[in-house]
């Protein structure tokens, strides 16, 4: 543990992770601050460490900060869900079963009154399995519909429920698929698909890796960015 007196000299908390590694880096997810450091640095080490970094790490979190008032996803009645790139208005009520349906530009859910937790944690229960079920629906077979357009061809695909990842690619040549990218805009989505498509060819992400992944998908700057815009999607 760092020393809580170092800490208060900042305006944000830190967790250390020590391990066999070489160097320092500091990690940022959602609102965590992670610093990863060699085993055999002290505590002060830490804090100087972080403490020069202290307006890098002051941006990053300022702009997450940002990233969320915008597309962070909030269980509440009436709130915005997206669905396929497009926000609809989250309504839910009790009934004899529980569902999830769209109705026009809103999201409806049906809660079981056999369901004894908190309505919002129910209700954001019943859209994640929603969410993968109509993942599962969708993105699956486009992988393999842009397989077949691009000749690059996965040995399976999964539906997996990533914090830190859209996808990824294993040297099997089996792909897995983030659930939240059903989120998405339909072509922000395909790009990570052929993102991970173009590791079947190229296990790296190296010149070549992306000048394959433009060829299949010229705009896919503009798409890295919609997706590091919504990072805290990944947080739900």
């Amino acid at each position: 543990m760092t020393d809580s007196r170092n800490q208060a000299l900042l305006p944000f908390d830190y967790k250390v992770v020590r391990s066999k590694r070489k160097s320092a880096a500091i990690q940022i997810n959602a609102d965590a601050v992670l610093v990863r450091v060699p085993e055999w640095v002290s505590e002060q080490w830490v804090h100087d460490f972080v403490q020069s970094r202290r307006q890098w790490v002051l941006s990053h979190l300022d702009r997450q900060q940002v990233r969320q008032e915008a597309h962070g996803i909030e269980i509440v009645e009436g709130g915005l869900i997206p669905w396929q790139g497009q926000d609809y208005r989250l309504h839910w009520q009790l009934a004899g079963a529980s569902a999830v349906r769209i109705e026009g530009d809103e999201l409806r859910v049906t809660m079981s009154r056999r369901i004894r937790r908190p309505a919002a944690e129910a209700v954001s229960m019943l859209l994640q399995q929603w969410f993968i079920q109509q993942a599962e629906e969708v993105l699956g077979p486009r992988l393999l519909e842009l397989g077949r357009y691009t000749g690059l061809n996965p040995a399976g695909v999964s539906i997996r429920g990533f914090r830190r990842r859209w996808g990824s690619c294993d040297s099997r040549g089996q792909i897995s698929l983030n659930w939240r990218l059903i989120m998405a805009r339909p072509e922000a989505a395909d790009y990570v698909l052929i993102h991970e498509l173009c590791h079947l060819r190229h296990f790296d992400h190296s010149p070549r890796f992306w000048r394959l992944v433009e060829h299949h998908c010229p705009d896919y700057k503009v798409l890295q960015a919609y997706f590091q815009q919504r990072g805290c999607w990944l947080q739900w």
